[in-house]
């Protein structure tokens, strides 16, 4: 009776159908799977060389899988060819400082000359004193006038960085924007009249014509701003669906504070409802930026903005201070509270005045009895 065999790729017990005395594998697949293994790789086919996971393979004909992923692939790579660089054979180097035979150390840049950072600074010392740099010619500076060696670390025109600063803060000025009214920094000899493109071309396409910008509203406390922003509203022609009550968080809020955040401020630090259906506006730093919050009865909702130029007219008050505001000047704070336009004055007619299309009838010299 024959006895049972161990598959050498599975290791079941199987009887041999053929060849009882030769026959080592249970099945066609087990016999492809361990030659195929063994024929291109010397570690066992379900493993994983990399994390020494569990490969499931095709059983198919050809060569089988190595690794599991190609992520354990790449790294295997990497790792041999770390391993080769590592001992490749580096030739030895003599410092051209002090003489010494080193073994430089293989890097990303360029190989190392000297020994160790004493020797290369020592060495390029007294190169620099064997081989002085030739001084250019000297130039009057163009702000002080005196006269100075131009070389390679700062030539130009100026003999220092204060003068570069003098002669940068001369050449430009603070202009009023003609059209929104804000000061920003122009060189004098471009003759710029607007801050942006946008407000450049609002200026173009008003019905009015180009025309100069307002001054934007001065205050000192928190009590006139809030007369000149509702004079200012009031004034604007704005439509509005809904009235809603507007709050203004006085101080800087950080612009990362996220709606948690936010919800804390208006609870514990102003004590207020966030679910009252208020509008709660906070500023940044700059008063460049707004962000508001909003409960709307099923979520909360959060918008920002941020001014193209200038920055928004905020209340001068502490922190954790609210003002009440109407949605109507809330809308007129949001175009940067610039104050409106007047009426432009009708231009004088000019030229003769046109004639009447009747004819005045003629006085006769002789009386009418005549």
């Amino acid at each position: 009776m024959n006895q049972p065999k161990k598959c050498l790729c599975c290791g079941q017990a199987f009887e041999p159908t053929c060849h009882i005395s030769r026959q080592k594998y249970c099945s066609r697949e087990c016999c492809v799977k361990y030659n195929n293994a063994k024929r291109y790789y010397s570690t066992p086919t379900d493993t994983c060389p990399e994390c020494g996971g569990h490969i499931e393979q095709s059983g198919e004909r050809g060569k089988y899988r190595r690794f599991c992923t190609d992520r354990c692939r790449v790294q295997y790579q990497a790792k041999k060819r770390r391993e080769r660089n590592r001992n490749r054979e580096r030739p030895a180097q003599v410092c051209p400082n002090c003489g010494i035979e080193f073994q430089p150390e293989w890097g990303h840049g360029n190989q190392r000359r000297f020994c160790s950072d004493a020797c290369r600074i020592t060495w390029w010392r007294e190169y620099h004193k064997a081989h002085p740099k030739e001084l250019p010619a000297e130039r009057k500076c163009l702000c002080c006038g005196k006269p100075f060696n131009a070389d390679h670390w700062h030539g130009g025109e100026y003999c220092s960085r204060e003068c570069y600063l003098k002669a940068m803060s001369a050449a430009r000025e603070q202009v009023p924007c003609g059209w929104c009214g804000e000061e920003f920094s122009a060189l004098i000899s471009t003759g710029r009249k607007y801050c942006c493109i946008e407000c450049y071309t609002l200026a173009r396409q008003s019905p009015q014509g180009p025309q100069k910008g307002s001054r934007r509203i001065s205050y000192q406390d928190s009590e006139e701003w809030r007369g000149l922003i509702a004079q200012a509203a009031n004034k604007a022609e704005l439509r509005l669906h809904r009235g809603r009550r507007v709050w203004l968080v006085c101080g800087v809020t950080s612009m990362y504070t996220g709606l948690d955040g936010l919800l804390g401020i208006i609870r514990y630090r102003l004590n207020k409802n966030p679910f009252d259906g208020g509008l709660y506006v906070f500023c940044d730093t700059g008063n460049t930026m707004l962000k508001y919050l909003e409960w709307d009865g099923a979520g909360f909702s959060i918008g920002k903005r941020r001014a193209q130029s200038g920055s928004y007219p905020w209340p001068p008050s502490e922190a954790g201070e609210v003002i009440e505001i109407t949605e109507k000047e809330f809308v007129f704070l949001k175009t940067k509270s610039i104050v409106p336009f007047g009426q432009k004055p009708k231009p004088k007619k000019r030229g003769r005045p046109k004639k009447d299309g009747r004819k005045k009838k003629k006085k006769s010299k002789w009386p009418e009895a005549w």
